[in-house]
């Protein structure tokens, strides 16, 4: 039992569109033939054709059949109460109809989103069709209606048509769509109530203002509205602008009406004055709607602007980057992000600082590259670095310029903080330089420090190699047991018996090396102690126990334009030295 209220509530729905275009129609058509036109002639502008129009841009197309009967309905009472009731006027209906049509059908296809006046674009294709083709092919079928009925000339027929017709659609349509689409009803919900107080009184200022013009005849001050309607524009915005077009026309058609205005001041019959009031009003529509659509889409963009801006630094609070932003010369003119826990500066105290305050303040490698950047040709570019302010921290920073290659309007650098990235590597590579028995560095790692430390070092370093002596003995007797321990403590006695600057490492087996930074005297000192230290020690290893171990060392002095390769082969033959002299013992090259 609940389908059928469901039903005839859909219906009355659907019935609201067709009684308002009947009843609106038939108001505003009658008033406007009653006010500008002699019941014979067409009417100087015909805005309720626009009422059609915009319902039909508004209303799916499967209500558009209903809606054209009741324009068509309301276009038959209007002309028939003011112009007679004759068979002729059921043509102007039909003709009326059909442009409107003619119109909704190519705006429904150029507009995607059937807004007229949304952009630039929207505007010229609008005043293209309800300005120019519609009103020109309802002018010739409405001009053949008015020559059969009222035997009028064609052409006066068809300008006086094409220009009351065209105006109606221009300026009345943008006003009924706004109406029938609910634009003004969410304009008005958007505003604050200060800001709907400043609406209301810019449009009775405008309105007073365009009634003071028209209500005398002294003085030709047709230009003044024209300053009311672009503060509209530029102030309220295009539905404010649009409600001020239709204010202008209604104020000028009622006092041309009546005989007073500056438009009495054409010289020239009703013909004439009537062609000036067209041209007037198409000079107002001309400077208006284009300058509204301008300043729409002007204020869309910032608006979007501001919504992506706001996205941006929202997803900039939640990610775990900091972003930092230079012009050109050199100013920091952007900066949002995590920048406070990456630099220990809030980014509103980065704003406005130079890349010299960058470098003093934060890094001086990270502002270099910076600088590098926006005087280089270059795209993009990265550098690690330690801030001044978050010792510890490790950041990466990726500058990227923007503008030409080769005059960059400016950079942005995004910052991230990569200590823990770097701890991990630190760690695996750590890792895989380290020996897993003894702790002390690998082959490969000792070799890397190694090579380091030759090419780059420039003061004493002198090469120990050191063998276990009889370790396969050991671990032949004793079991592989006793011999970890035994290269465990070995390795634990060089490490202790070197500096941190010293770089101590297992080679292999039973193989040990130490690069001394330091002269040979200090080195073969040291090499003698541990020896000594490793002699009296004592392992054991489930209850066995192991005779005293000794090593065996060979020196090596690094000389200047001396090779690596040279230096390790003057250390081992040292080494190969003592072990033919009996083993247990350290000797320097010759």
């Amino acid at each position: 039992m609940e389908i059928w209220p469901n039903i005839a509530l859909n219906r009355l729905t659907q019935a609201i569109p067709a009684l308002a275009a009947f009843l609106l129609y038939a108001t505003i058509a009658a008033l406007t033939i009653h006010l500008t036109s002699d019941g014979r002639t067409h009417a100087t502008v015909w805005p309720a054709d626009a009422i059609i129009l915009a319902l039909l841009l508004v209303r799916p197309r499967g209500e558009w059949l209903s809606i054209i009967l009741a324009g068509w309905a309301g276009n038959f009472v209007a002309n028939g109460l003011t112009r007679g009731w004759t068979g002729g006027i059921i043509l102007y209906g039909a003709v009326n109809m059909a442009q409107a049509v003619l119109a909704a059908a190519i705006l429904r296809r150029w507009l995607p989103n059937v807004e007229p006046l949304a952009d630039g674009k929207a505007t010229v294709r609008f005043l293209s069709v309800a300005g120019l083709l519609a009103p020109a092919a309802g002018a010739i079928l409405g001009s053949l209606a008015s020559v059969l009925n009222y035997q009028e000339p064609f052409w006066p027929s068809f300008a006086r048509w094409f220009g009351s017709n065209a105006l109606g659609f221009l300026i009345a349509t943008p006003f009924f769509h706004g109406i029938f689409s609910g634009g003004y009803a969410e304009c008005y919900r958007q505003k604050s109530g200060w800001k709907r107080a400043e609406t209301l009184g810019l449009l009775i200022l405008h309105g007073a203002v365009t009634c003071t013009v028209f209500w005398q005849s002294s003085l030709p001050l047709l230009f003044v509205p024209f300053a009311a309607l672009v503060m509209l524009a530029f102030r309220l915005g295009r539905l404010e602008t649009i409600t001020g077009v239709i204010i202008v026309a209604i104020v000028t058609a009622y006092a041309t009406y009546k005989g007073s205005g500056p438009i009495t001041l054409v010289h020239g019959d009703a013909v004439v004055r009537s062609i000036f009031f067209q041209a007037y009003l198409g000079m107002v529509l001309c400077t208006a709607l284009p300058v509204s659509a301008v300043v729409a889409s002007q204020s869309a963009t910032l608006s979007e602007l501001a919504e992506h801006r706001f996205a941006l630094h929202q997803i900039l609070a939640n990610t775990p980057d900091g972003i930092l932003s230079f012009d050109a010369s050199s100013n920091c003119r952007w900066a949002d992000g995590r920048l406070l826990s990456q630099l220990g500066i809030h980014p509103r105290d980065l704003m406005g600082r130079t890349v010299e305050d960058f470098a003093r303040d934060v890094s001086g490698e990270a502002a270099a590259l910076i600088s590098a950047m926006l005087d280089s040709s270059a795209s993009a570019a990265t550098v690690e670095f330690e801030p001044k302010l978050r010792l510890g921290t490790v950041l990466e920073a990726s500058v990227g310029v923007v503008g030409p290659a080769g005059s960059p309007s400016g950079a942005v650098v995004v910052l991230r903080d990569i200590t823990v990235r770097k701890s991990r590597e630190a760690a695996i590579v750590q890792q895989a330089e380290t020996d897993d028995l003894t702790g002390v560095f690998n082959r490969k790692g000792f070799r890397t420090r190694f090579a380091q430390m030759i090419d780059h070092v420039d003061e004493h370093l002198t090469l120990a190699l050191i063998d276990v002596d009889n370790f396969k003995t050991v671990n032949d007797r004793f079991g592989h047991a006793v011999g970890d321990a035994v290269l465990e403590e070995v390795a634990r006695q060089l490490v202790a018996g070197t500096r941190e600057a010293d770089v101590v490492g297992r080679l292999g087996g039973d193989e040990f090396a130490i690069l001394f930074r330091c002269e040979m005297t200090y080195a073969l000192a040291a090499c003698e102690r541990i020896a000594a230290t490793v002699r009296r020690s004592t392992f054991a290893a489930q209850g066995s126990l192991a005779s005293p171990v000794s090593l065996s060392c060979g020196l090596a002095k690094h000389s200047p334009g001396m090779t690596r390769g040279e230096l390790f082969e003057t250390a081992d033959k040292a080494l190969y030295e003592v072990k033919q002299s009996g083993r247990d013992g350290v000797r320097a090259a010759a």
